[in-house]
C-alpha cells in the first residue's frame, strides 16, 4: 500500500491555497518549474527539496546548495534531515509547518543506499579524458596496436553515429549506446547515469541511474534496480574527469568490504565520465562478474570515446528537451501576457500560482456597440479582417500595461489584472489601459472613416474585488480564468458604458480617486447584483 502524504502548511499566510500535499519528490525554489514556487529575493532558483524514502512514511529536507540556506527549527540545514511532525522549514522569509502523515510510525529510519559510504576503490588504472581524445596523425603511427585501437574507434563511432542521430528520445538514444557496447565487449551489466540537479550534494550525489543492460544468464536480469556503482569509483571518475579501469576487484580487501550493491560479484568494470560543453553530464560504468581482467587500457580508450559521443548527443537531446519547453510555456503564456511578464515569470521572478484562490483582482470588459447590425453590413471577409485588427490593437494595449488577457468572447474582450500576478498598481494599470483602448478605438475609426467604412464604437466596465482564480474547465482543456461578483458587474458596467465611455465601480475608484477625473452617476439596480450600485464615468486622467 503507497504511504499517506505529508503537507506543509505555511504559516502566518495571507488568504488562499496555504498548504503542499508532499509527493515522493518536492522542489522547493524561484523558478516555476519547482513543484513548491516561492518568489522571494532570498529563495534560490532551485533551493531545496524534501523527498520520501521508499516504502515509509519518512521525509528527508535537503538544502540545494542555496545562497541564504534552509532552515529547520531555527538550525541551518547543512545535511539531510528527516522532518519530525510539527517542526518549521524556514525558506527565504516564509515559513512552513511539517504535518506528518496520519499513520506515520515512530520507528528508526533504515539507512539509504545513498547514504553509503564506502572506502576508497582500488583501480589498476586511471586514464585522463585528454588522452583518449584524437588519433594520432599518420607519421606516427608505429605499430599495429595503436593502428588496430584507432580502426576500433572508427568503427564503433561510425556505428553509433548511425545510431544517434534517429530520434531525439533520451532513453532510446541511451538504450543504444549500451545495445552496441554489448555488441562490442563481453560485458554483464552496463549502467548510464546522468545528472540530476534536483539533488542536493556533491556531484556524485546527483548522479541517477537512466538505462540499465544485463546480459541475460547473470542472474540480475530482475533487480536492475539495484545495480549501483561504487561512490569511491564515481568521485574518481566525475570529480578527476578520469576512465577509471579495475581489473579484478576480489582481488583488493577494500572492495570485498564495500557495502554498495554493485561490488557484489564484480570482477572487472570500466567507468567513464560524461562531458559535454566543459561539464560533467553523467556517467557510463560497465563491468563483468565472471571475468578478472577482461578489459585492458585500449578497450578503456574505446569505451572513452564512445562515451565523449555519446554525451554530446545525450547533451543536445536534453538542451532541445529544455528549448521545447520553454517555448512550449512561453507560447502558452505570450496569449496572455506581456512579453515582459512572460519573462520574469520564466526567470522564477514572478509566480503563476497553482489551484484555485481566493485574491483581490481588477476585471476589465470591452465591448463593440451595435456589433450585430454591423455584422450584417459588412462583408464577412471584410468583418472577420476588422475584428482581427480591432482585437490586435486592444490586446497590445493590455499588455503595454502588465495585464492578462483573460479571452475573447465573441466582439467582446476580458482581461485582469491582480491575477495570476499582483502588482501595487494593478487598479490604475487597468484604468489606464481602458483610456488606451478608447484612443487606440479612435486612431482605428478616423483610418476607417477615411477609407469610407462605418466606425465602431466600444464600451468598457471597471469592477475591483475578492475573486476565485484558478485553471478551469475540464479533464481535456483547461484555462486561467476568475469567477465571483466583480466579472458580474464588469460585464454589467461594460453593458451600461455608451460608445466611447469607460464605466468605473465604486471599488475600483477608491484606489484611484485622486489621479482620475470622473463624474458619479445615479444609483442603479444591475442583473444579479444583490444591491444598487452607484457607477462612475470616466472623464480623464489626471495623473
Amino acid at each position: 500500500m503507497r504511504p499517506a502524504c505529508a503537507r506543509l502548511v505555511r504559516v502566518g499566510g495571507g488568504p488562499g491555497q496555504q498548504e503542499i500535499e508532499l509527493g515522493d519528490l518536492t522542489t522547493v525554489g524561484r523558478q516555476p518549474t519547482n513543484t513548491l514556487q516561492i518568489v522571494d529575493r532570498l529563495v534560490s532558483k532551485e533551493h531545496a527539496v524534501i523527498s520520501r524514502r521508499p516504502n515509509t512514511t519518512t521525509y528527508v529536507l535537503r538544502d540545494l546548495d542555496s545562497r541564504n540556506g534552509t532552515y529547520c527549527n531555527d538550525v541551518l540545514v547543512e545535511s539531510a534531515h528527516v522532518l519530525r511532525e510539527g517542526e518549521l522549514v524556514r525558506i527565504g522569509s516564509t515559513s512552513w509547518r511539517y504535518a506528518a502523515p496520519p499513520e506515520a510510525e515512530s520507528i528508526p529510519d533504515p539507512p539509504s543506499p545513498a547514504q553509503e559510504e564506502e572506502p576508497p576503490a582500488s583501480v589498476h588504472a586511471t586514464m585522463q579524458l585528454d588522452l583518449l581524445r584524437d588519433f594520432a596523425p599518420v607519421e606516427l603511427v608505429a605499430d599495429e596496436r595503436t593502428l588496430r585501437m584507432d580502426y576500433e574507434k572508427l568503427r564503433l563511432s561510425y556505428t553509433l553515429s548511425g545510431d544517434l542521430h534517429g530520434p531525439h528520445d533520451i532513453d532510446y538514444i541511451l538504450a543504444r549506446i549500451l545495445q552496441r557496447i554489448f555488441e562490442w565487449l563481453p560485458v554483464d551489466r552496463g549502467v548510464i547515469m546522468l545528472m540530476d540537479e534536483t539533488r542536493r550534494g556533491e556531484d556524485v550525489d546527483k548522479l541517477v541511474n537512466m538505462a540499465v543492460n544485463i546480459r541475460p544468464g547473470v542472474g540480475w536480469e530482475d533487480n536492475q534496480k539495484d545495480v549501483r556503482i561504487p561512490s569511491s569509483i564515481l568521485r574518481q571518475a566525475v570529480g578527476k574527469r578520469e576512465a577509471v579501469l579495475s581489473t579484478d576487484a576480489r582481488m583488493d580487501a577494500r572492495f570485498g568490504h564495500a557495502h554498495s550493491v554493485v561490488l557484489q560479484g564484480i570482477r572487472s568494470s570500466m567507468t567513464v565520465p560524461l562531458v559535454a560543453n566543459e561539464r560533467v553530464i553523467g556517467v557510463l560504468h560497465v563491468d563483468s562478474l565472471i571475468s578478472g581482467g577482461l578489459f585492458t587500457e585500449k578497450d578503456l580508450s574505446v569505451l572513452g570515446a564512445v562515451a565523449r559521443q555519446a554525451a554530446i548527443s545525450v547533451d543536445n537531446v536534453l538542451m532541445q528537451q529544455t528549448i521545447k519547453q520553454e517555448t512550449a510555456a512561453r507560447e502558452s503564456l505570450s496569449r496572455m501576457m506581456s512579453p515582459n511578464l512572460v519573462d520574469q515569470i520564466l526567470a522564477g521572478d514572478l509566480a503563476v500560482e497553482k489551484g484555485g484562490t481566493l485574491r483581490k483582482a481588477t476585471v476589465l470588459f470591452a465591448d463593440v456597440r451595435g456589433f450585430t447590425n454591423l455584422t450584417e453590413r459588412t462583408p464577412p471577409k471584410e468583418m472577420v479582417a476588422m475584428m482581427n485588427e480591432y482585437f490586435e490593437r486592444i490586446t497590445t494595449v493590455i499588455f503595454a500595461h502588465n495585464g492578462t488577457l483573460d479571452k475573447y468572447i465573441g466582439d467582446a474582450v476580458m482581461a485582469l489584472w491582480g491575477a495570476p500576478l499582483t502588482h501595487d498598481n494593478d487598479e490604475s494599470e487597468a484604468v489606464q489601459a481602458a483610456i488606451g483602448m478608447q484612443k487606440s478605438v479612435d486612431e482605428f475609426n478616423r483610418r476607417r472613416l477615411s477609407e469610407g467604412k462605418a466606425a465602431i464604437g466600444v464600451g468598457i466596465g471597471i469592477a475591483t474585488g475578492q475573486l476565485i482564480a484558478g485553471y478551469m474547465g475540464s479533464s481535456q482543456t483547461l484555462s486561467y480564468t476568475v469567477l465571483g461578483r466583480s466579472v458580474n458587474l464588469s460585464a454589467r458596467l461594460c453593458g451600461m458604458a455608451e460608445p466611447g465611455e469607460v464605466l468605473l465601480a465604486p471599488t475600483t475608484f477608491e484606489f484611484v480617486r485622486d489621479r482620475v477625473l470622473a463624474e458619479e452617476m445615479a444609483p442603479i439596480a444591475l442583473k444579479g447584483i444583490s444591491e444598487p450600485v452607484c457607477p462612475l464615468r470616466l472623464i480623464r486622467w489626471t495623473g
